[in-house]
């Protein structure tokens, strides 16, 4: 019930002119099939009366009424559905949309590290159409209820005690729901894990990018075997929820035809005792099978409710996220970063990433970064760049501590070149504009002039205007190298011309010629920025002010070259390693 609530509260504002205007068009489907009832009673009525003058004129005027009842009332419907998937329910979902991307803007990126993370936005977005289902179903439940107190009132009319016989059907209806509602829910859960296996090892055996290793590695009928034994647990445990389902089912429809027979037995006692007319014995039938249909309808719909406000809760999960963001803007400071003994480690990790880091980072500073795989260098790079908050220690950027930190404000002041850029499926122009710096809430606009200075400078010349040039094939446009990427991904950072530069293994993915041109335009992006690289080839550091070698998350060198090659640390021994290495041709 709690969930329902809250989905309700979260739905319904989202567009309340839309949802009243549903409710409208929906409301003559409640009132008019009592009208018609109406109508059918009075014609037969007349025509069962043998004394009553003949005028073909009394007959057509009920017969067109009821004629022109029944076209408005599918009018009403077709409008009400329309209405539903057109005018509101898309709308609805845009706006949970818009939630989804508004609350992960909020969220502090260290999120994006949690593979957790991923699966609960992919939950929210699945969530999201229980969450309309569970607002649909409660509006048709009020129409429903509309359309039961109309026809009832009817009914009763007639005669009431038909109502007993009416609440006496529905109620194994009601238990048969609520108790099914019960197993469904069950099902959900037990079999989740099950059914989230299943879909992954499907998608390992379907999808081209896993497709291409598995064959390469002869394991496609490993995986395969797996797939099936995931099937196989799903299907036990549904066939197990299925089989209670059905002898639920068998026992309450006995249970209810027993009622229904005895109400039928009442209505004709009705008849032969005169209590009734014929026209109100047709009458009587169709409305009684009406009230337990609308009453069945009803108990469905509260069944319905009770499942998709659970499969719903995965969307207030994204929602009850803490949002840690602080509200001081980053000045410009001397001191571009401190940190005081600072520790971090992942959400949902025992084991400390980094340990004990303390270092300052001057105004116009170049950083580099290196260590060996696994030693803490992009997670101590996201650290300083704004991206992370330290788990143990302190912590200041700009000479404010990052808690306090708004992190738009400190993403401003950066330009960042990553190992895995995004290879937007955009034109050339956007890719490299990207939305630009945002103030406050408001985009730049594009400076096309200024596009076409980043492409020209990063060495990306092409005779197509980069406003029409459509990239990646997906969308019929065109694919480049991976060096080409690269480029763009160096205008997409000339074009902002940020104070800082954040370079996490800018080079890792390109050849050796490539990647000595790459590193040049990476000299020229830097000169008068401060500069963050991330790097394990030791040749892109020497020029660095300050070189900082992680081990196993400690620092245990700093810096700069000629330094760190005076100490014959670490640092030497690797350099000298990389060093043979490429004198040899690659051969040890």
């Amino acid at each position: 019930m709690k969930n329902i609530i809250k989905a309700l509260k979260l739905v319904m504002p989202i567009a309340p002119f839309r949802m009243m205007l549903y409710l409208l068009v929906s409301l003559p489907g409640a009132i008019l099939p009592t009208v018609m009832l109406y109508l059918q009673r009075f014609i037969v009525d007349s025509v069962a009366n043998v004394n009553q003058d003949f005028s073909i004129f009394y007959y057509i005027k009920p017969v067109f009424m009821l004629i022109g009842t029944y076209m408005v009332l599918k009018l009403f419907s077709l409008l009400s559905n329309q209405y539903m998937e057109f005018g509101y329910f898309r709308y609805v979902f845009m706006g949970l949309d818009a939630k989804i991307h508004e609350k992960s803007d909020q969220l502090s990126l260290e999120y994006y590290d949690n593979a957790q993370y991923y699966q609960i936005v992919q939950n929210a977005k699945k969530a999201s159409m229980f969450l309309v289902f569970t607002a649909n179903l409660a509006i048709m439940s009020f129409i429903v209820i509309c359309n039961l107190l109309s026809v009832g009132s009817y009914l009763a009319a007639l005669n009431p005690i038909l109502i007993i016989f009416v609440v006496l059907v529905s109620i194994p209806v009601i238990i048969e729901k609520l108790q099914g509602a019960k197993y469904q829910s069950n099902l959900i859960q037990d079999t989740v894990q099950a059914t989230r296996r299943k879909k992954y090892n499907f998608d390992l055996l379907a999808i081209s990018e896993y497709k291409k290793e598995l064959a390469h590695q002869g394991a496609s009928c490993y995986i395969a075997e797996k797939y099936m034994e995931s099937c196989k647990e799903a299907n036990t445990k549904e066939w197990y929820y299925i089989q209670k389902m059905g002898y639920n089912s068998l026992i309450f429809a006995a249970v209810k035809s027993v009622f229904h027979a005895c109400s039928i037995f009442l209505m004709v006692w009705l008849l032969v005792t005169g209590n009734i007319t014929i026209g109100g014995f047709s009458i009587l039938l169709t409305s009684f099978s009406a009230l337990t249909n609308a009453f069945t309808q009803l108990f469905n719909h509260a069944g319905e409710i009770l499942q998709t406000s659970v499969m719903s809760a995965s969307f207030f999960k994204l929602m009850d996220l803490e949002i840690k963001d602080g509200e001081k803007d980053m000045d410009e400071n001397e001191e571009i970063a401190r940190l005081e003994h600072v520790s971090y480690k992942y959400l949902n990790s025992d084991e400390f990433t980094l340990k004990d880091i303390s270092l300052s980072i001057k105004k116009g500073e170049k950083v580099a970064i290196v260590g060996e795989n696994g030693a803490g260098k992009t997670t101590l790079a996201k650290l300083l760049s704004g991206f992370l908050l330290p788990t143990e220690g302190t912590m200041k950027l700009g000479g404010v501590s990052r808690e306090q930190l708004h992190e738009k404000s400190i993403f401003n002041k950066i330009s960042a070149v990553y190992q895995d850029f995004g290879h937007y499926k955009l034109t050339l122009a956007q890719n490299v504009y990207l939305g630009d710096t945002i103030e406050g809430n408001t985009l730049k606009q594009m400076d096309l002039g200024k596009i076409k200075n980043a492409l020209e400078w990063a060495g990306l010349s092409f005779s197509i205007n980069p406003e029409k040039m459509e990239l990646g094939r997906e969308f019929g446009g065109a694919e480049m190298s991976g060096g080409q990427w690269q480029r763009l991904a160096l205008a997409r950072s000339y074009y902002r011309q940020r104070p800082m530069l954040f370079l996490d293994e800018p080079t890792a993915a390109i050849d050796p010629l490539e990647e000595m041109a790459i590193y040049n335009k990476l000299n020229e992006l830097a000169s008068g920025r401060t500069v963050i690289l991330v790097t394990h080839r030791l040749g892109a550091v020497r020029n660095a002010d300050k070189i900082i070698m992680l081990d196993n998350g400690r620092i245990i060198e700093s810096g700069n070259f000629e330094q760190l090659i005076e100490q014959k640390g670490q640092f030497y021994h690797i350099w000298n390693e990389q060093v043979k290495w490429y004198q040899s041709g690659g051969r040890k």
